[in-house]
């Protein structure tokens, strides 16, 4: 609320971040998510990441990833080599209405 952001915006990204952190969770291979917030004025940055030991991620063309581009501004999925696993991470953003004018 402190950048400005009205309440279905707020729920919206709620609800984004509990679907990337749903999405995520399944394949952590230690069971623990990382979940970083960055801020800037009309603009919320969400990383979800967990360790994996596959680097496949859900279907690009699932219900889960599908709402995720409906509540937010843009939505990325990357997986990167670490260590003996992988890095899989969802990147959430989502700009308020006057970042886009």
């Amino acid at each position: 609320m402190r950048q400005d952001f009205d309440l279905d915006a707020i729920e919206d990204l709620r609800m984004a971040v509990d679907e990337a952190c749903s999405l995520l969770l399944g394949s952590a291979s230690d069971g623990n998510l990382r979940c970083v917030f960055t801020t800037s004025p009309n603009r919320i940055q969400v990383a979800v990441s967990v360790l994996t030991d596959s680097a496949e991620l859900a279907d690009g063309n699932a219900l889960g990833w599908q709402l995720l581009s409906a509540l937010t501004t843009s939505v990325e999925r990357t997986v990167t080599p670490a260590g003996d696993g992988y890095l899989a991470q969802v990147e959430l953003v989502h700009e308020g209405e006057t970042a886009s004018r």
